[in-house]
């Protein structure tokens, strides 16, 4: 599957559609609170830069990343998701592989041990970056979850 990026507001209603699907899936592992209107709520989409994946050949949007960078410049991957579908056709790898790339400098994402595809899903698609000072340790986060975090850095690509 061709993938390709586009970046939209907090508002898109695509982004909105395919976050209730994420909290949906999510919501069979951990709390997630839906309100009265049967709306799973996400209280901190504003902040954050959201991307959508765009399948090329059928024009539709398959999957997103959240992203958000700290005050030292490291991006942080916050969420990402790829509708059922479109699992396992390469198109998560492809389109964060496009995404790390056009945006170079210093990356970290974490993973939760309740989601055992996602930590295979994250080594098997940073060992394939060409990046710098690639790191995956645990830690203990202030919720007192044991998460696995990756870190590593993008180069800056050379100009043409």
């Amino acid at each position: 599957m061709n993938v390709a990026l586009e970046r939209v507001g907090a508002n898109d209603v695509r982004l909105q559609r395919l976050l209730q699907l994420y909290l949906h899936e999510w919501s069979a592992r951990v709390h997630v609170p839906i309100g009265p209107d049967a709306l799973y709520t996400y209280p901190k989409l504003a902040p954050l830069d959201a991307y959508l994946f765009l399948d090329i050949d059928a024009e539709v949007p398959v999957g997103f990343a959240l992203t958000c960078r700290d005050d030292r410049g490291t991006q942080h991957v916050e969420e990402m998701f790829v509708i059922a579908g479109a699992r396992r056709s390469g198109v998560g790898r492809g389109a964060m592989h496009q995404l790390f790339a056009a945006h170079p400098g210093p990356w970290t994402l974490t993973v939760r041990p309740s989601n055992p595809e996602a930590l295979a899903f994250w080594r098997r698609t940073t060992a394939e970056l060409e990046s710098t000072s690639a790191d995956e340790r645990e830690e203990r986060g202030a919720d007192g979850i044991v998460r696995t975090r990756f870190s590593f850095t993008m180069p800056a690509r050379p100009s043409r």
